[in-house]
């Protein structure tokens, strides 16, 4: 028995009465006995169907009077539920310039209702929500729909699938479309506004010029594109199909049972992502399986198969007959619903599963002429890829987003590429290169993808996993458009390649940190190396060709002992692989810090009032609430046998993030209660804390990061605070806390300093100088002594009172980060303990990267001289300030304004700031930073609750999250009389009656201003 008929075995059960949220589909076996025609008759019918085989056909006979009546007591439940949405299908064979009325409530009085247009042929659908999109207002009395007929018809027909009184909708969903231009308007200005604004991009007029006739460079320059394009999508010499015979793509047609009858076409539906929200309600788990096994990008995969098929050397002799198919898919698409102005009810994440249909209609192109169905085709795939917005003028865009990039980019140029070569096109391929050179320029908002900084960006966060899909994206549209007319602006291109140029940074040289994983923390995050080779190739800024040699050294590093068109392309122009790169950088759109020296990478992450500590989702990163309370992760080059990180899901221990000072929970209490926090959110949890105060800044290869934590009410850590910093300079980290308390006496603050998975378990720690290889093992440090300790890493930690430090080598059992199973595996750890409710607790520790344990006793012993390699001046709420005695550099984490600071420069600030300077005799270098973007200014935004708590509320919700990061001037007091050795923009330097200088420091977008001052007599 196969799996469709048991479904429509158990749909033909249910009661056909009231129980609407159970009947997915009530049109499929008889016509219920509560569905009423008036002058017209109902009637069952597999011409046209949507769900299962069959659909309701209503004949009616009468203009203006005829109607069809459905008493359901289902819709007495839609008054108290605001998510209450009605869902319908409706074929028609002829396209009417009419409508049909939907009206809600009882006979001869109604409460709700809409209009639905008639100007389409095929399959359309609406969803609708009763309490936002419907004129009038839902009532408890209500048990009746009356559909009314065109009125401009004396006769006709309608079929009508899969009709759903009341499902409950995830409000961000239904989208508007040409047959209900009214659902949804707000959506718009949504997060997921990319993907359901197809209506409003749609009817975007274009702002330039229409071009005059094509010259004859213009047209060479077309030809180039498109054959640069279409290289791209074929498949490689020597290669046929995915599915590479004719037999298996007859088998993969098969599926779908598509046949012709006269002028009409039928088989399987293709189903919508979205479609699973209809029926996510349905005890029947098979109905589920059949929408995902008959899915829109199942569907438009094996039409990309067969186009690349037919263009294969290897299918010659079968082209007539692949295009046979092809053209059958394409029909039944376009008569399914896959069709211009066609919204699917709702069609978010339609980039991801309509991927491949772009690239196989260009494909097509001269098949699709031929058949004339070539204007039909450009105008549903414009509509779908949103190829409209590209009309928008570029200061009137809306920020940038990385899922465009990654899944629609190259369908909106496929659009453009299949039109016949005309002043339109032209038009077309203008507005696109313009649009797409504004969306890659920096964005000063935490919305759009790309930051000044070089972080890229998705759900308002520094996300790599989305990011290498937007690079794969635009990579290959550059290198397309490169050396034309239609290339992208020099600051745009620059603004990608800075932002590769970050990637490559952060990664060692393929994994990125633990931290900037986003909900799926598995360490198996990896960049990918194509952009590298496509930005290679399209060569500079201002538009010459020749090869980026930084970009291309970079991918054969990624590359290395591999061979393919591109590493033998670049090796025969002598480029070399890149190789480690030592340096500091703060990418503070996102709070990341990175560190480099030789082949280890050190990475810090924070959060603050605008940037989560992390994602959750259900069944994604469900404990991973500290990854962003200062998790500090080392990563040396993976080898065959270690990967070069820490971390092991295995057992890993998700309260003891490295570098992280967290409360230390049952995991019971530690996971995540997800839930849908608004209507401008999905079920997910991305908390923000109250404090503005996160960030980094540098000096030359060395750096500084500092935070104020405070914990969410959410889970009754509103207590919870602690100032947090790192200072580091060259291999060594000096890591202070002050200030931590709270009061949760039901459970240990820790501060964690490693958590290293062990491949062997006898893997030899030294501590104090001692090997320790047993298993299991534990020990404490003592009060008032220093302890010292090599992990298994080769890194060496320093702590001058190693009182509260607990050491332990141990198998842990915990859960996955999907808590989809108990997980256990063998972990060293050293933790330093502030015990329950800690009121002012604190710590000091020092770290050597890839050391040996003479190099850690001989640190040791230098701090105990009169000759320290470092200094701690200050260590308060205040401030942290360290200074570090090879470089006679210090740097100060400046927590509030005003503050009384112990250093010998600087006597008062006018704001919160990071600063590092450097005095050598009469020059004094300096790099300052506010760690403050102020995407909003004054107090905390956060709603509160009754009890003084904090409600949790979406990252979208806010009314700044589209509101771009404000400048500031720093202004600092500095001991004695000094000048700028250089004028720079808006810097100042005012000499005081007493001698002292006040300086003013421009800051803006977390980048440090550096300035060179000079001594005045």
């Amino acid at each position: 028995m196969n799996r469709l008929f048991l479904v429509l075995l158990f749909i033909c059960s249910q009661t056909m009465g009231s129980s609407a949220q159970t009947q997915i589909d009530v049109c499929e076996c008889s016509v219920p006995k509560n569905w009423t025609a008036v002058n017209g008759r109902l009637s069952m019918s597999s011409n046209h169907f949507k769900l299962g085989k069959q659909s309701i056909k209503w004949d009616w006979n009468r203009a203006g009077k005829s109607m069809l009546t459905i008493s359901d007591e289902g819709l007495k439940a839609v008054a108290g539920n605001p998510r209450s949405t009605f869902a319908v299908w409706i074929y028609n064979e002829k396209p009417l310039n009419d409508q049909l009325v939907f009206k809600f409530g009882t006979s001869g009085n109604t409460m709700s209702s809409f209009n639905f247009k008639l100007n389409f042929k095929g399959w359309r659908t609406a969803w609708v929500m009763y309490h936002r999109d419907m004129a009038g207002k839902p009532a408890a009395e209500m048990n009746q729909l009356s559909i009314s007929a065109p009125a401009s018809l004396n006769k006709g027909s309608l079929f009508i699938d899969q009709l759903i009184i009341a499902a409950s909708i995830n409000p961000r969903s239904p989208m508007r479309d040409e047959q209900v231009p009214f659902v949804n308007p707000d959506g718009d200005k949504a997060a997921n506004a990319h993907w359901t604004s197809l209506y409003t991009f749609n009817s975007m007029p274009q702002y330039l010029p229409l071009p005059g006739k094509l010259g004859a460079s213009v047209q060479v320059e077309l030809d180039q594109i498109r054959k640069r394009y279409q290289e791209q999508l074929l498949l490689p010499a020597g290669k046929t199909s995915a599915k590479n015979t004719l037999t298996e793509l007859e088998k993969a047609y098969a599926y779908w049972n598509i046949s012709r009858a006269g002028g009409s076409i039928s088989g399987r539906p293709v189903f919508s992502t979205n479609d699973v929200e209809l029926v996510s309600f349905s005890p029947d788990e098979k109905l589920k399986e059949i929408n995902r096994l008959s899915g829109i990008k199942r569907y438009t995969q094996l039409m990309l198969q067969i186009a690349q098929a037919y263009h294969a050397p290897g299918f010659v002799n079968d082209q007539q007959r692949l295009g046979q198919i092809f053209i059958d898919l394409l029909d039944h698409l376009e008569d399914q619903g896959w069709a211009y102005g066609s919204g699917m009810g709702a069609l978010h994440h339609l980039g991801y599963n309509l991927a491949s249909y772009y690239p196989a209609c260009l494909l097509m192109k001269d098949l699709i002429k031929q058949q004339s169905k070539l204007d039909r085709t450009f105008k549903s795939m414009a509509w779908f890829s949103g190829l409209g917005r590209s009309l928008q003028q570029p200061d009137q865009l809306p920020a940038s987003n990385i899922d465009v990039f990654n899944t629609l980019l190259g369908g909106m140029l496929a659009s453009i590429l299949i039109l016949d070569d005309r002043p339109e096109k032209l038009q077309y391929l203008q507005s696109y290169s313009k649009w797409l050179s504004k969306n890659i320029t920096p964005d000063h908002t935490i919305e759009g993808a790309f930051k000044p900084d070089g972080a890229v960006f998705h759900h308002g966060n520094i996300y790599p996993a989305y990011g290498i899909g937007g690079y794969a994206g635009i990579a290959p549209i550059l290198y397309v458009l490169s050396g034309t007319s239609f290339r992208v602006e020099p600051a745009a291109h620059e603004s990608l390649r800075h932002s590769l140029l970050m990637m490559h940074y952060y990664t060692h040289p393929y994994q990125w940190p633990l931290s900037v994983s986003g909900r799926h923390p598995t360490g198996s995050g990896r960049i990918a190396d194509v952009a590298y080779a496509y930005m290679a190739m399209s060569g500079s800024s201002d538009g010459q060709l020749k090869t980026d040699t930084l970009m291309a050294s970079i991918y054969l590093m990624l590359n290395k002992g591999k061979q393919n068109k591109w590493t033998t392309a670049f090796k025969n122009s002598q480029i070399q692989p890149i190789g480690y790169t030592s340096g500091h950088w703060n990418l503070n759109y996102g709070l990341f810090d990175l560190h480099r020296r030789e082949d280890w990478l050190l990475s810090l992450r924070g959060h603050n009032r605008y940037f989560v500590s992390h994602e959750s989702y259900p069944g994604a990163n469900v404990y991973g609430r500290y990854l962003g309370y200062g998790h500090l992760e080392v990563l040396f080059p993976e080898t065959k046998t270690d990967e070069g990180s820490n971390f092991r899901d295995e057992g890993w221990d998700w309260n003891n993030i490295p570098g992280a000072t967290t409360l230390h929970l049952p995991l019971a209490q530690l996971k995540a209660n997800i839930i849908n926090a608004d209507d401008d959110s999905g079920i997910e949890e991305m908390l923000i804390s109250d404090e503005p105060f996160a960030g980094g800044t540098n000096f030359e290869k060395n750096g500084l990061f500092a935070m104020k934590v405070h914990g969410h009410d959410k889970y009754d850590m509103g207590s919870f605070r602690a100032s947090k910093s790192w200072f580091m300079f060259d291999d060594l980290v000096i890591s202070l806390g002050s200030g931590i308390k709270n009061t949760r006496a039901d459970s240990p603050t820790e501060t964690t300093l490693f958590q290293n998975y062990l491949n062997d378990p006898a893997a030899v720690i030294q501590l104090d100088g001692k090997e320790i290889s047993a298993f299991p093992y534990t020990s404490k440090g003592n009060a008032g002594k220093v302890l010292t300790l090599m992990d298994n890493r080769s890194i060496g930690y320093y702590i001058p009172d190693g009182g509260n430090a607990v050491f332990s080598k141990s198998l842990q059992v915990s859960r996955d980060q999907k808590d989809s199973r108990a997980t256990s595996g063998n972990f060293a750890k050293l933790v330093l303990q502030h015990g329950n409710a800690p009121a002012n607790a604190g710590y000091q520790y020092a770290m050597l990267i890839k050391t040996n344990q003479p190099a850690l006793d001989s640190l040791a012993l230098a701090m105990k001289s009169g000759n320290p390699v470092y200094k701690v001046l200050q260590q308060d709420t205040a401030a942290h300030i360290v200074w570090y005695a090879p470089e006679q550099l210090v740097g100060l984490a400046i927590f509030g304004s005003q503050q009384k600071l112990s250093d010998c420069l600087l006597m008062s600030n006018s704001r919160p700031c990071l600063l590092m300077y450097q005095q050598k005799g009469e020059q004094l270098s300096m790099s300052v930073t506010d760690p403050d973007l102020a995407f909003y200014e004054g107090p905390d935004d956060s709603p509160v609750m009754a009890d003084g708590k904090r409600k949790e509320v979406s990252i979208y919700s806010r009314k700044w999250y589209r509101s771009p990061s404000k400048p500031s001037l720093v202004k600092l007091l500095i001991k004695g009389k000094w000048a700028a050795k250089s004028a720079q923009d808006h810097v100042e330097a005012i000499v005081q009656a007493d001698g002292n200088t006040l300086i003013s420091v421009p800051c803006a977008d977390g980048i440090a201003t550096k300035i060179e001052w000079i001594k005045k007599n």
